[in-house]
């Protein structure tokens, strides 16, 4: 499947042949998924189903291999990332390199390692932070802070969150420069608040230091994906980290390990994906079924508002906040309400900077989000305490963002 998006996308071919793939690898591995995914993927595909139905019956123009193939560049470029796991440090080296600052407190540097690392590979730096620093007891509120608000909010302006893909895909027009400075103002933003939210509470800080290693990975493959798009600009973000991600993992690879890490990755690690790649389908599905029912029908839905600004903007990015802090994934947000939009014709970067922040904010403050999951689940945090903990920063941070968007109208 990613070789053959690669391919298609290079050449201008057709996505759906790919697209049937991953339809393919996704329902082979079914039996296997997590009951909560598989409800999940059930619940919105079936409602794409049903918008499909009526939308054919009123006789839409849209294409039905719109329903199979919209979210294929996103699952080509989830694919591609998924590659850079393999370019994590050795969990040995680093307690040794990092060992004399174990009890340093060291907020600052693992506030912003995991969001840089995290910002490259994603959830797998979740792991390597948090197996570092617990304790035998798991991690401390304040630890758990740092790693659950830090890391997603990489995807306010990170390439290799497949954020930025969405946002990319439903944000049509969207360009990755114009978007970044804002990008990275609204992770400031929320890097900051969860900062002073942390310096509040009481008690000891165990830390993962910043360290040149630590900079390396990102650095390297930021500028990389830069310069690409800077000389092939006609090629999209998705496209160059697909074909980026994986190269860059083989090279950046600890020596000695490539080929048991390759191998790793192919036996088990593409396969760990299909959770995502069900959720992902499921909501084109939902998107494209949506979108036909639209297109079906003359007038189109009746909006709250018949223009979208800066403070419309900021009311989608509450409605996107308060769907994830109840479970419902930023992906479902966004796939739902970018239809309902485009009759508006919103600018591309003032959509894209809301789809990006809801994402960052929504499953950086959500306890049900997979990434907070993860911290539940595995290093002894009770999601009920980390829901009173995040509802005051989901709070603050949607009046942040607010904040970063009213700044945004005044200077354009």
């Amino acid at each position: 499947m990613l070789g053959l998006s690669i391919v298609a996308s290079l050449l201008h071919w057709p996505l759906w042949p790919a697209a049937i793939l991953s339809w393919l690898a996704t329902l082979r591995l079914a039996r296997q998924l997590p009951s909560a995914s598989r409800r999940q993927a059930l619940w919105l595909g079936g409602a794409g189903v049903g918008f499909w139905v009526v939308a054919l019956w009123r006789g839409t123009p849209a294409s039905l291999l719109q329903a199979l193939a919209i979210n294929q560049t996103l699952l080509m470029m989830f694919a591609g990332v998924s590659f850079l796991s393999m370019a994590a440090p050795r969990p040995q080296a680093a307690d040794a390199r990092h060992d004399g600052a174990r009890h340093d407190g060291s907020l600052l540097g693992t506030l912003v390692g995991v969001h840089l690392f995290g910002a490259v590979i994603n959830l797998s730096a979740l792991f390597l932070f948090a197996d570092r620093m617990q304790f035998e007891r798991g991690l401390s509120r304040r630890q758990a802070m740092v790693l659950g608000r830090a890391f997603p909010a990489a995807a306010a302006w990170s390439p290799f969150f497949v954020a930025m893909g969405v946002a990319l895909t439903y944000a049509p027009g969207l360009e990755f420069t114009a978007l970044l400075p804002w990008g990275l103002a609204c992770a400031g933003v929320l890097l900051t608040l969860t900062a002073l939210d942390v310096l509040r509470v009481e008690g000891p800080f165990q830390g993962y230091p910043l360290s040149p290693g630590t900079l390396l990975l990102p650095g390297v493959l930021a500028l990389a994906v830069l310069l690409w798009h800077s000389w092939r600009p006609e090629m999209g973000i998705p496209l160059i980290i697909s074909v980026v991600a994986p190269v860059a993992a083989l090279l950046l690879a600890p020596r000695g390990e490539r080929q048991v890490r390759l191998r790793q990755q192919l036996d088990h690690g593409l396969a760990r994906l299909m959770p995502q790649f069900a959720l992902f389908l499921a909501a084109g599905v939902l998107s494209s079924g949506l979108s036909a029912l639209l297109a079906s029908w003359p007038d189109g839905p009746v909006l709250p508002f018949a223009h979208f600004g800066h403070l419309q903007a900021w009311l989608t990015l509450g409605v996107i906040v308060s769907l994830a802090f109840v479970g419902i994934h930023p992906l479902v947000g966004v796939t739902t309400l970018a239809p309902l939009l485009a009759s508006l014709h919103p600018e591309p970067t003032l959509l894209g900077m809301v789809f990006l922040m809801g994402w960052a904010l929504g499953t950086g403050s959500s306890p049900l989000s997979g990434s907070n999951l993860v911290l539940c689940s595995r290093y002894g945090v009770a999601p009920r305490e980390m829901l009173c903990w995040n509802l005051p920063y989901a709070v603050v941070g949607w009046l942040a963002c607010g904040g970063i968007l009213a700044l945004r109208a005044w200077l354009g």
